[in-house]
């Protein structure tokens, strides 16, 4: 077998894992730059806008866990796959910052939220390109 070329193209089921891993990811960076946007209204305009903002978030919250799954099964860096799971956690913790004092660190998980979600679409990216 030495010097004999084996073809070693990576399976369907991968190839699709990984590219549905970085669509998921756009997707979270988008809806969370949206939930940001709703904030702003609620906050600088329209009161009534709360409430958009408040259940827009169980759209997407639970796409750091598919992003965790897929992960797993499509193979990707451990950084990606613990990173989309760390999000998950980060979205949990957005609940408790939501209400008193520890509301001054909303906004601050939010941007953490952001830059990690921005992190796994970099990250991911290459998934996209043909090979």
């Amino acid at each position: 077998m030495d010097g004999i070329k084996v073809n070693q193209t990576k399976p369907r089921w991968l190839i699709l894992c990984r590219v549905s891993f970085s669509l998921l990811s756009w997707i979270l960076i988008i809806c969370i730059v949206v939930q940001v946007y709703l904030a702003g209204m609620a906050l600088f305009g329209n009161t009534e806008v709360w409430k958009w903002h408040r259940t827009f978030v169980h759209m997407f919250e639970y796409i750091s866990v598919l992003l965790f799954i897929l992960g797993l099964i499509g193979k990707v860096s451990w950084k990606m796959t613990w990173g989309s799971l760390g999000l998950f956690l980060l979205f949990n913790i957005q609940y408790y910052t939501a209400h008193g004092i520890a509301g001054a660190l909303h906004p601050v998980f939010a941007l953490v939220l952001f830059w990690g979600a921005l992190a796994l679409v970099r990250s991911s990216y290459p998934f996209l390109k043909r090979r």
